[in-house]
């Protein structure tokens, strides 16, 4: 993910649907997903991803690349993970493995 590409990524913008998926990788997904952490909590971040995201992928014609399984396993992953105290470049250096090594084609 591009840096200038994480300021158009943010909670509203991808509840409404108004995210570019040319630029909604797989760190994409992780970064949004630690937004929702971050300002949720745990337990309501799951809910709230969740739900935007099936939307989302409704909304892009491809409803078959949600799945509901991979989408809570990270969000437990990046809740358990997350420190309050650091921003999205620390938080991403740390939990590299949550970026880097998923598999690309798995994701949406």
């Amino acid at each position: 993910m591009k840096p200038e590409h994480a300021a158009a990524l943010t909670i509203d913008r991808f509840e409404s649907g108004a995210i570019d998926p040319a630029v909604f990788d797989h760190e994409a997904h992780i970064y949004v997903a630690w937004l929702y952490v971050q300002r949720f909590g745990a337990d309501a971040a799951i809910g709230r991803f969740d739900a935007a995201l099936r939307s989302l992928t409704a909304k892009l014609g491809v409803p078959q690349k949600y799945d509901a399984i991979v989408t809570w396993l990270f969000l437990k992953l990046i809740a358990a993970r997350a420190r309050s105290d650091e921003d999205w470049p620390a938080f991403r250096a740390r939990n590299a493995d949550l970026v880097d090594e998923f598999p690309r084609s798995q994701v949406a």
